[in-house]
């Protein structure tokens, strides 16, 4: 067995202590280099989806407030600063296969969902899950208002004739739960606003 001295203990250290070193200051110099437009992106994703949700609102207006379930909640205005709905970024108590289910909700000043627009899906089940993106699914939740429940399978569900029942994806009812979950925390948020009026 050879023996070992001071040279073979220290040059492996050493190199392994540089490389650990040159590997953290490349890393911090991309975070400082792409820190600013992470932040913008993420902004910007979160405009596309206020606006997808209530599509006739001209601006935004953020309003302060301490939510549970609701992390954010915005006042749509028309170009007359008129508040036309409200947008609601929540998860529900139910959570998705993958954790919290973010969703980002529209309500009009009547109380009816305007849109839908689940934020962050890729911990879902690719292929059951994830189609709560789907604009066929989505759009069940338009036009309704109270409190909603998934149902497994109701063709009057399908044809939105808003009766509160939401279908559930196929193969994905945890899914279709934390995001009618979701949405519900919004329209109960939307309740303690003062509602419709």
């Amino acid at each position: 067995m050879k023996k070992m001295n001071a040279k073979d203990i220290l040059v492996p250290t050493i190199s392994l202590f540089v490389i650990c070193l040159v590997a953290t200051a490349l890393l911090a110099l991309v975070n400082m280099i792409t820190v600013d437009k992470i932040a913008a992106n993420t902004l910007a994703t979160a405009a596309e989806s206020r606006k997808s949700v209530l599509s006739e609102a001209a601006d935004f207006k953020e309003v302060d407030m301490d939510g549970d379930k609701v992390t954010d909640y915005y006042e749509g205005v028309d170009a007359s600063g008129n508040v036309i709905g409200y947008v609601f970024d929540c998860s529900g108590e139910d959570k998705g296969y993958g954790g919290d289910v973010s969703v980002t909700v529209g309500i009009s000043v009547d109380g009816t969902i305007t849109g839908i627009q689940p934020d962050d899906v890729s911990n879902e089940t690719p292929g059951l899950g994830q189609n709560s993106n789907k604009s066929s699914w989505k759009a069940q939740f338009v036009g309704e208002s109270g409190d909603l429940t998934v149902v497994k399978s109701d063709k009057t569900a399908q044809e939105n004739t808003t009766d509160g029942k939401i279908n559930a994806l196929t193969s994905a009812t945890i899914t279709s739960k934390a995001v009618t979950s979701s949405v519900n925390a919004a329209l109960d948020m939307f309740d303690e606003i003062g509602g419709a009026k």
